[in-house]
């Protein structure tokens, strides 16, 4: 993993590297000079999706458990995601973390259940945009012509695949973690161990379970406002061209932005997708008869933002994480007879 941690960042920036040497630097840096006015848009452009998808994290909570303020959630989500940007984990590190971050306002199996819930519907709306992203290009005929053959066949397969995946797992979700846990036992891992923890993941799953057999119209709200948060990427994608004085419709951006999610999400393993994202976007803009440089230039600009929010999301990681490390119960000093209630919320962030 060390190795891996150091490796595949280098390649990311070699091929980057490569990318801004083949098309030449004044071409990069004349594009990236138009956009300069236009960059705190972009800012918060972005920062309108991050709030859209607290706010879905918020309606993924069961209706009747303690939620922690948006705030906290708008904080915890940018914590976690910027540990997922920098470590090549696959989000099997910042989405626990955000559930750990809000340990001291709720349980843990309430704050992991949410998480589930939350990533679940991200995924399912990211899906429903790559469908009708591939649909715009058999409406556009002239595009699929352009198209390699391998890129016709392979996006309807993926498309397809991934449909599979997602209902696979919605389908296992409701005893994700008890399940994930009877399978190492059977593989041989410490029984004493995975005993000690089966309780609290029969926990999460009844959690999640719940809110699908009971709160329908809340997943509604969190895929409703995940759809949004897909949307408000489209309109960056859309403002940033504008702003390179590249004439597109709103179809096309809403194209490249679905395609340019499904390459960053087969390199899931790159962190922070470095050297992908750039491209990935110059790979879409040739393949659709736009100036490759034009297509860097996108990629570099989204890279930019994309570490302003990583930088805030640290800071939100440091002062998040130290609320959590001096919460104690109360009585914990002494020795009091009576145990905290385990849901009532020991610290307040903010």
């Amino acid at each position: 993993m060390r190795i891996l941690r150091t490796l595949l960042p280098g390649l990311g920036v070699l091929l980057l590297g490569y990318l801004i040497g083949k098309l030449g630097v004044p071409k990069i840096l004349a594009n990236l000079e138009m956009i300069k006015w236009s960059f705190p848009l972009v800012l918060a452009v972005a920062f309108s999706w991050h709030v859209t998808n607290s706010i879905a994290w918020y309606f993924a909570f069961l209706p009747d458990a303690f939620r922690p303020r948006l705030r906290t959630l708008f904080m915890a989500k940018l914590a976690g995601e910027s540990v997922n940007q920098l470590t090549p984990l696959a989000n099997l590190g910042g989405e626990p973390l955000k559930a750990y971050l809000l340990k001291n306002q709720m349980p843990t199996s309430r704050g992991l259940a949410s998480v589930v819930i939350n990533k679940t519907a991200q995924i399912m709306t990211g899906l429903l945009l790559t469908v009708v992203a591939v649909g715009l290009i058999a409406f556009y005929w002239d595009l699929p012509r352009g198209l390699p053959l391998s890129v016709r066949i392979g996006l309807p397969t993926l498309v397809l695949s991934a449909a599979l995946l997602f209902w696979l797992l919605y389908r296992r979700q409701r005893r994700l973690f008890s399940s994930l846990l009877a399978g190492l036992r059977r593989l041989g891992f410490n029984p004493d161990s995975l005993e000690s923890r089966m309780a609290k993941a029969v926990r999460i799953d009844a959690n999640i379970g719940l809110f699908y057999r009971e709160h329908k119209l809340r997943f509604f709200l969190v895929l409703l406002f995940h759809t949004l948060g897909w949307m408000l990427g489209v309109c960056e994608t859309f403002v940033i061209l504008q702003a390179l004085n590249t004439p597109v419709d709103f179809e096309i951006a809403f194209l490249i932005n679905a395609l340019a999610v499904v390459i960053n999400s087969l390199f899931f393993f790159m962190p922070s997708n470095i050297g992908v994202m750039e491209g990935g976007h110059l790979f879409l803009f040739v393949t659709l008869g736009l100036p490759a440089e034009i297509g860097l230039a996108l990629g570099i600009v989204k890279r930019m933002r994309k570490i302003v929010w990583i930088c805030i999301g640290w800071l939100f990681l440091t002062h998040l994480s130290r609320g959590v490390s001096i919460a104690v119960p109360q009585g914990s000093a002494g020795h009091s007879s009576q145990s905290p209630d385990p849901f009532e919320p020991k610290f307040r962030v903010g």
